[in-house]
């Protein structure tokens, strides 16, 4: 029974092997960090006490200081893990909320296997008034608003996206606005 299991565990590891995978203990990162600045889309003054909350992790919180200042800090762990050659990339979504302003709602993309820190860098306005988003969509308004923003201010920035609109009509017009032809 012992020389089967040796096997076992040789094709096992061949199979990972030749898959592309590599056991390794390796650091990997289940929260890359994120900071930034919220400022007034209208004044660009700093923005205090607005809360930026991960949608899918709760507990991934920040209110931003007197300066719009926040930050989430990393969470590592040392650990077995498999490495693969393929990589993908990781959508996190935060969403933002002061009483005085309207919704707002950003994503943060890392690639995945998170083998390395990959900080995020933002530097966001918020709005008092914006479009209003359908219950399928609750990014939409903000990212109309921030796309007019950016074209108000001429700032080329690329298109934000967002995974948790499921609206299709919604979804072509924030393509439409951030890509016109």
């Amino acid at each position: 029974m012992r020389k089967y299991h040796w096997l076992a565990l040789a094709l096992l590891f061949s199979s990972l092997m030749t898959s592309g995978c590599l056991p390794t203990i390796k650091r990997q990162w289940g929260v890359q960090p994120v900071d930034g600045t919220l400022v007034d889309g209208v004044t660009g003054t700093p923005v205090a006490g607005a809360v930026i909350t991960n949608a899918d992790d709760p507990s991934l919180s920040a209110t931003t200081d007197k300066d719009g200042y926040f930050a989430i800090e990393e969470q590592s762990h040392v650990g077995l893990h498999l490495i693969m050659a393929a990589s993908a990339m990781r959508t996190q979504t935060w969403q933002i909320r002061h009483p005085d302003y309207a919704y707002a709602e950003i994503g943060t993309r890392t690639l995945i296997p998170p083998l390395s820190r990959q900080p995020s860098h933002l530097q966001l306005p918020l709005f008092t008034e914006q479009p209003s988003s359908p219950p399928d969509c609750p990014a939409y308004g903000y990212l109309m608003a921030l796309a007019q923003w950016q074209d108000d201010n001429g700032i080329d920035e690329p298109w934000i996206e967002t995974d948790r609109c499921h609206n299709e009509e919604a979804m072509q017009s924030l393509i439409d606005t951030w890509y016109p032809e």
